[in-house]
């Protein structure tokens, strides 16, 4: 058991705990933040995968509609086509 002079000799109350289970506790909490933040990353990658994706799609959408459109950018008209039996 440590004693009143073991206290005055450390600068703290014998009541924390020794210094090898203070790095210990530190460790495993420093090791939970890593996995946090390796998860974080790994969700944020899909994130802008799936962003990017989305992004392409509609690019492709618009550049269908555009393309529907006249060069005036007036929606073509349907009475302009001949139906297909002729």
């Amino acid at each position: 058991m440590a004693s009143n002079s073991d206290s005055a000799r450390n600068g703290r109350p014998s009541s924390y705990p020794p210094m090898e289970a203070r790095v210990q506790e530190l460790e495993y909490i420093v090791s939970h933040l890593q996995k946090t933040v390796d998860d974080l990353n790994e969700a944020l990658l899909l994130q802008q995968r799936k962003l990017d994706s989305l992004s392409r799609q509609v690019e492709q959408a618009k550049s269908v509609v555009q393309s529907v459109l006249n060069a005036d950018n007036t929606p073509r008209s349907l009475a302009d086509d001949k139906p297909p039996h002729y």
